[in-house]
């Protein structure tokens, strides 16, 4: 099979990259899913169709030595690429999971992505590759292009899994269904019309990344605000969140995709993008740059609060900053 014992030919990781996005592009130069090469590495039961599912976050430590020894790459430099060696301070939950908790990350799919990125590395003459960053919770606006990010398939419109293949040269990014190759068209889809609301949601999601990546209090506190959005509304077995009261539309129902959010303690990363995109609208326009206690939050707020069931914990004043330092 090729001798992949010891690989003659491994590419470097891009600083900002996912660590199962630089498996992918190892494993595309050998016509093979990452899975599959990571199964191969570790030895399961010496086939290549034992797939060894990649945990970003923390990655396994005999997988990572299996890997630096049939790369030939440095240790610490693919160490580097967990999540958790990146951002110490940001808890699980606060990473894009693409549904209930319980479901494994295999089945998950990709982060939401951008298309204009891809493009960048396309005209960089660069391989594609997955950003770190795409796997923020609250990440739903590329903050470099302002864009909504992608978490269909704009061809086959199912979940989106990210795949990579050989392209003159370059590993370049397609779905991993209908092998569509994942390119920016010229804002085909991806950007909503209202560009005041994007950079609202904009602002609203670098507030919150500079909080969680810092692991300070405000984060503990934005983590209410959201539990109370998505809150059962008035009784704890409702499927319908207490933002349908923001919606303020008769006869709103909470569709489908995302019921498995209502309740959730932290449901921004379980959410589409779409919603994510909402949701981030909803905090600002419900509590403000400030979450504050119930005394002094606004009555809309306060309303709220008190038709979630069955959590309705109390916020203290925490001042969000206009823009980053």
């Amino acid at each position: 099979m090729m001798g992949l014992a010891r690989l003659p030919v491994a590419p470097r990781p891009y600083r900002d990259e996912l660590l199962s996005s630089w498996m992918a592009r190892v494993a595309c130069r050998y016509g093979l899913t990452s899975p599959e090469l990571a199964g191969h590495f570790a030895g399961a039961d010496d086939s290549l169709y034992s797939p060894v599912s990649i945990d970003d976050r923390a990655p396994a430590a005999g997988q990572t030595r299996a890997w630096v020894q049939a790369c030939g790459i440095d240790p610490d430099r693919l160490h580097r690429l967990s999540l958790s060696r990146r951002y110490p301070w940001r808890p699980r939950s606060w990473y894009a999971s693409r549904g209930p908790a319980w479901i494994p990350p295999t089945v998950t799919g990709s982060p939401p992505v951008c298309l204009s990125c891809f493009a960048d590395d396309q005209s960089a003459g660069r391989d594609g590759y997955l950003r770190a960053c795409w796997m923020f919770a609250e990440r739903c606006i590329c903050p470099a292009h302002g864009e909504l990010m992608l978490d269909r398939c704009p061809s086959c419109h199912r979940h989106l899994s990210v795949a990579f293949r050989m392209r003159e040269g370059r590993a370049r990014p397609v779905c991993n269904h209908c092998e569509v190759m994942l390119a920016d068209r010229g804002g085909e889809g991806g950007r909503p019309h209202n560009q005041n609301l994007v950079r609202s949601a904009l602002a609203i999601q670098q507030r919150i990344t500079e909080r969680v990546d810092r692991g300070t209090a405000e984060q503990e506190q934005l983590e209410k605000a959201l539990s109370i959005l998505w809150a059962p509304l008035d009784h704890p077995g409702s499927a319908r969140p207490v933002l349908a009261l923001w919606f303020n539309e008769a006869g709103w129902r909470c569709p489908y995709e995302v019921r498995h959010a209502v309740g959730a303690k932290t449901p921004l990363g379980q959410l589409p993008v779409r919603w994510r995109f909402l949701t981030l609208l909803a905090l600002e326009d419900v509590f403000g740059t400030a979450l504050r206690s119930e005394r002094e939050m606004p009555s809309f707020a306060a309303h709220l609060v008190q038709r979630a069931a069955p959590r309705r914990e109390r916020l203290v004043v925490v001042q969000l900053p206009e823009r980053l330092p």
